[in-house]
């Protein structure tokens, strides 16, 4: 977003944390369509009352944003930071609504999500296409929702929440905030997707390829098991709400 509105935001910030109730009603209301965009996007089809609530959810996350954004860290503007915020607070929301901790992680990220913060590609552009290095960018080949499949078959559900958030342009230290993990710990599963995108693209030479299996034995990640271990009513999950 222009550097106008990041001085917008800025300013209903300032007037919000002065006490004026007005800044921060201001501040919601000009959030609300990318709460719901992000809703749309993580979760599609679902029923009026479950959308609503991811709604609400998502407004308690830019609450946090509001909160707790720290307007003199620099090249983080509001308008990023909220974002994580959101999703943050709606990925969390989905794992309490379903049993299964895979199907709640595909909703959560999806691979139709704007990959830059100029959101002018997703990131089924950034990974379609015929190379050899998986950190190259590659614009002429479309993907479909095989790369989907793909990724969800052959990385783990930590390899796959850290591709997502990296594509999105997040550093590996906001990652590893965000998710309650060391900087090592998200740095090991970028080198492990880099090494498996790079496997697969060698013999295959598309992530859209048909022989490519669907089934393959994965990686377990214990942070992302913990809470399932825990006593009832308590949790550890990757994103602190």
């Amino acid at each position: 977003m222009s550097d106008a509105n990041q001085e917008l935001d800025l300013e209903l910030l300032r007037r919000t944390r002065s006490g004026q109730e007005t800044a921060r009603d201001d501040l919601i209301r000009k959030y609300v369509p990318m709460v719901k965009h992000i809703v749309r996007t993580t979760a599609p089809g679902l029923p009026g009352t479950e959308f609503e609530d991811l709604i609400q959810d998502g407004l308690l996350g830019l609450l946090d944003a509001i909160r707790q954004y720290d307007p003199g860290k620099p090249g983080v503007k509001f308008s990023s930071f909220a974002y994580l915020c959101i999703v943050r607070k709606i990925y969390n929301s989905l794992r309490r609504q379903t049993s299964s901790k895979q199907r709640a992680l595909n909703q959560a990220i999806s691979l139709y999500s704007y990959v830059d913060r100029e959101e002018t590609r997703t990131i089924m552009d950034v990974l379609a296409g015929d190379y050899i290095d998986p950190e190259a960018v590659v614009e002429n080949e479309w993907a479909s929702a095989r790369v989907d499949q793909v990724l969800r078959s052959h990385l783990s559900m930590l390899e796959y929440a850290v591709t997502a958030l990296l594509l999105r342009g997040y550093t590996t230290g906001e990652i590893g905030r965000a998710m309650g993990l060391d900087a090592k710990s998200v740095d090991n599963a970028r080198t492990r997707v880099k090494t498996k995108l790079r496997r697969l693209l060698h013999r295959y030479g598309s992530l859209v390829h048909p022989e490519i299996p669907e089934k393959v034995r994965k990686r377990r990640d214990l942070c992302m098991e913990v809470h399932v271990r825990l006593a009832p009513g308590c949790r550890i999950t990757p994103f602190p709400g």
